[in-house]
């Protein structure tokens, strides 16, 4: 399957790096944000279950979902594989409200932000 999503995280901005595969499925290369715009951090059990609305990217139901998803007036970028533990950033003042990952360890990555 090559090289997944990452997580990274530093000081000033927090960044879901794109493996090039996930690039051409999400219709999208890396999102960055300022860390001063995640406004909160939650791990969830399976992250698909938190991504509704229209989707632009690739997707297929239980197994993938790689992009964009506008619920109402809400955009949400994800990257998530299989129904699985995820971290889901709420944010403020950016072109996402949320964005939504699957990860190893949420509970480790959301201890680390607000």
């Amino acid at each position: 399957m090559g090289r997944v999503a990452r997580l990274r995280i530093d000081d000033w901005s927090v960044t879901v790096s794109l493996s090039v595969a996930e690039k051409i499925q999400a219709l999208h290369g890396n999102v960055t944000v300022p860390r001063t715009a995640v406004i909160g951090a939650r791990a969830v059990p399976d992250g698909m279950a938190e991504v509704h609305g229209i989707r632009t990217g690739t997707g297929l139901p239980g197994v993938m979902l790689v992009g964009t998803a506008r619920d109402g007036d809400r955009v949400i970028f994800a990257v998530c594989r299989g129904r699985v533990p995820a971290v889901v950033l709420e944010l403020a003042g950016q072109r996402y409200d949320r964005i939504v990952v699957t990860v190893a360890d949420p509970e480790e990555i959301v201890s680390g932000l607000p």
